[in-house]
């Protein structure tokens, strides 16, 4: 990748007597570089990040939340009343915002803008604050696209008929060319067929063949005497015919619709495979997570009980036999084994509750053990807590008996 020096960002002037002048200051290195609409990663992106699809009304409402950023937006394309050669999108009267072409593609848009006045534009780039009062914000863009060519739904569209699975494994093969698609509707991704991170608009919605999915974009899911529902799967059971133009972005594809109508399916056995469940997540042994008394504690009551709380849901029958209580040191008088230990254990909590079943004596030191053999319901072993590396036991908790 070519070295690419720091933009410099457009200035718009405060309103001079009955002219608005817009001023663009570009300094880049290397090779020139614009799209005009189709596919592929402008050095813009690369410095400003993958657009954000907004409204214009959202930009007006909520500009520090996207200044600096890439966006992606769309709106009708007007101009200031008696004003030549500065253009902005407007949704109404208080959600306008003046956009401003980078050096590569200002000659082109130029020459298109003055035909799409009125009509809806979208346009890529990165949207900052100007020093224009009426007009404080603005959008300095490197990709453009018009408005849609009108389409007469009653003339035929030349198109060449491809099956999802062309034109989705080979990514950008077919870009710009017009074709004919026929895949199952499966709405706004109801099923996770695509990647989330891979949906640009809410409006775009998918279809599928067997395995292959794409993203259709440009018209909604209706035509004369029907209309689907991307949010519902009860629609999701209709065969759709598209006619468009793909384009790609990142390795996926999408398919700009010209045409959309209900059909049959391809063949008389086609059908959609459900996505690959994810892979299994690994099974991790359990652990203590945590215990109260604290361990190391050192002023434990003498008719304290034990608790101790795991990273899973454990296999309450696996504690039997496998939790002991013991003095630490030479045996003392009135020293007596803890035979009549309880426990009980509270699966919500994933916790352990040890009962000693006597009184503690005070100013000893006491452990408790965890002994090979506790283990969750997926039956994997407990495991020692990081730092832990008992001799007998799996896990050892140590405490003080207070004074």
């Amino acid at each position: 990748m070519s070295a690419v020096s720091k933009v410099a960002k457009p200035a718009i002037r405060p309103l001079q007597p009955g002219i608005l002048v817009a001023v663009l200051s570009l300094a880049v290195s290397g090779p020139a570089f614009a799209q005009f609409g189709g596919g592929g990663v402008s050095r813009y992106e690369t410095m400003y990040g993958d657009p954000v699809d907004v409204s214009i009304e959202d930009l007006t409402r909520n500009p520090e939340q996207y200044m600096g950023k890439a966006v992606r937006t769309k709106a009708r394309l007007e101009i200031p009343m008696g004003v030549r050669g500065v253009y902005m999108l407007a949704e109404f009267a208080a959600a306008k915002v003046p956009i401003v072409p980078v050096q590569e593609i200002a000659s082109e848009f130029e020459s298109q803008a003055r035909t799409w006045l009125g009509a809806t534009v979208e346009v890529t780039g990165v949207f900052d604050r100007g020093n224009n009062t009426a007009y404080p914000y603005y959008i300095q863009f490197w990709k453009f696209d018009g408005p849609p060519e009108p389409v007469d739904e009653k003339k035929p569209i030349e198109s060449k008929d491809v099956s999802l699975e062309a034109l989705v494994s080979k990514p950008g093969s077919r870009d710009g060319q017009t074709v004919r698609v026929v895949g199952k509707f499966r709405g706004h991704n109801l099923y996770g067929d695509l990647p989330v991170s891979s949906s640009r608009v809410s409006a775009d919605w998918v279809i599928k063949d067997d395995v292959w999915s794409i993203w259709i974009t440009g018209k909604k899911p209706k035509g004369a005497g029907w209309e689907l529902d991307p949010k519902l799967k009860r629609d999701t059971g209709k065969w759709v015919e598209v006619i468009g133009k793909p384009e790609t972005h990142k390795n996926v594809t999408y398919l700009k619709a010209l045409r959309i109508s209900l059909t049959s399916p391809p063949t008389a056995t086609a059908d959609v495979q459900a996505p690959p469940p994810p892979p299994e997540r690994p099974k991790v042994p359990p652990v203590v997570v945590f215990a109260l008394p604290l361990d190391g504690e050192r002023e434990v009551p003498s008719d304290s009980r034990f608790t101790v709380q795991f990273s899973k849901d454990m296999d309450e029958g696996s504690f039997e036999g496998h939790i002991q209580l013991r003095y630490i040191g030479p045996k003392q008088p009135g020293d007596r084994e803890f035979d009549g230990i309880k426990l009980s254990y509270d699966g919500g909590r994933r916790a352990l509750t040890i009962d000693p079943g006597d009184v503690l004596r005070p100013g000893r030191q006491i452990e408790l053990l965890l002994l090979p053999g506790i283990a969750d319901v997926d039956g994997l072993s407990l495991e020692p807590r990081p730092g832990k590396h008992p001799d007998e036991a799996v896990d050892v908790l140590r405490y003080i008996t207070g004074t």
